[in-house]
């Protein structure tokens, strides 16, 4: 069974729309959650420290930023 899959992201970040892209484009379904709203923010600093978006949650696992290699891996079995 897949895991849910929270991606949070900014609007216009290149980053965040290849991240979208990578997962739309293998079919994976992800819930989008835009920090400009506060309470998304305020979920995501309750996750992470990190400071740059795309964020993505896959269970346990957190990715900060977009690699292709690291989406790939996660992702392989998905």
């Amino acid at each position: 069974m897949n895991q849910e899959v929270i991606m949070y992201t900014l609007p216009l970040c290149p980053y965040c729309a290849r991240a979208k892209r990578f997962l739309s484009g293998r079919g994976i379904l992800f819930i989008e959650k835009n920090i400009l709203l506060p309470k998304h923010l305020k979920e995501l600093r309750n996750t992470t420290k990190a400071i740059g978006v795309p964020v993505t949650i896959v269970g346990e696992r957190i990715l900060t930023r977009f690699s292709s290699t690291e989406y790939e891996e996660v992702f392989r079995n998905y």
